[in-house]
């Protein structure tokens, strides 16, 4: 008779059952970028990028408020300056040298710039949720209007002394007094485009109603200068004052963009 052959143990059989794994999530790389408005932040990098971002943003913010308030120092002209007629004088006449408390609005200005210039910097580095266009705008601002109260301001103020605007007629200022007028153009071009590109990325209806009532103060302020300039019948200081109300409208605008994002 055949013997039975003894049954042979499986390969796989009498295994202990071990410990069921959980399965495990997919690791994202370490210092990974945080998804976009989810509040996370996967390892140290990402953490302090976004402390980063938070600060430099806030630190802007907080440039353009005191430089929309420093903007405004022409507020103090009819108190410093009651010599100047607020509906037919350039209110860059309050900075003239020959006018009393001139260093006061000079002051007013180059503070104004360097905030603005600072803050364009911070925001190209920090703020991508805006085209850097608004940003390379706030800095053309800034360095113009700190360069017009530092290095440019005028020599006299025409519309009040009549020696002044016939030498003004010459050309026999000195080359300050005459490149005034194209620091002045260069800053209200630079906020102009940063307006405009900030504009087109507002989101929600408050924020673009502010937008909107900014930039219709700033063209009606600016248009009316520009014509004014050729008729300075038409009010030019009444026109330049409403353009200036506008600039420090759109530097609050700006902060609030620069410290929330544009939605």
């Amino acid at each position: 008779m055949n013997r039975p052959r003894p049954a042979r143990k499986s390969h796989g059989a009498a295994r202990k059952p071990s410990a069921a794994r959980k399965p495990s999530a997919a690791r994202e790389p370490r210092g990974a970028d945080p998804t976009p408005g989810s509040g996370r932040t996967d390892g140290p990098r990402g953490g302090g990028r976004r402390a980063g971002s938070r600060a430099g943003r806030t630190g802007a913010a907080v440039a353009l408020v005191l430089a929309a308030v420093c903007y405004a120092s022409w507020l103090l002209g009819p108190v410093l300056n009651p010599g100047l007629r607020p509906v037919e004088s350039y209110l860059s006449e309050l900075a003239a040298r020959d006018q009393p408390y001139h260093l006061v609005f000079q002051l007013g200005d180059v503070t104004t710039g360097l905030c603005a210039a600072v803050a364009g910097l911070l925001l190209a580095r920090w703020a991508r949720d805006v085209p850097r266009l608004a940003w390379w705008g706030l800095l053309v601002f800034g360095v113009a209007t700190a360069v017009d109260g530092g290095w440019t301001s005028m020599d006299c103020a025409p519309s009040v002394d009549a020696r002044c605007a016939r030498l003004e007629e010459l050309g026999d200022l000195s080359w300050r007094h005459q490149a005034h007028t194209v620091t002045s153009s260069v800053a209200v071009a630079g906020a102009l485009l940063s307006l405009v590109v900030i504009l087109a990325v507002l989101r929600g209806p408050a924020r673009r109603r502010a937008g909107l009532l900014v930039a219709v103060v700033l063209a009606i302020g600016t248009v009316g200068t520009l014509i004014a300039a050729l008729r300075p019948e038409f009010g030019l200081g009444l026109w330049q004052r409403v353009q200036l109300t506008g600039l420090s409208g759109w530097l609050l605008l700006t902060a609030a963009v620069a410290r929330w994002g544009p939605r």
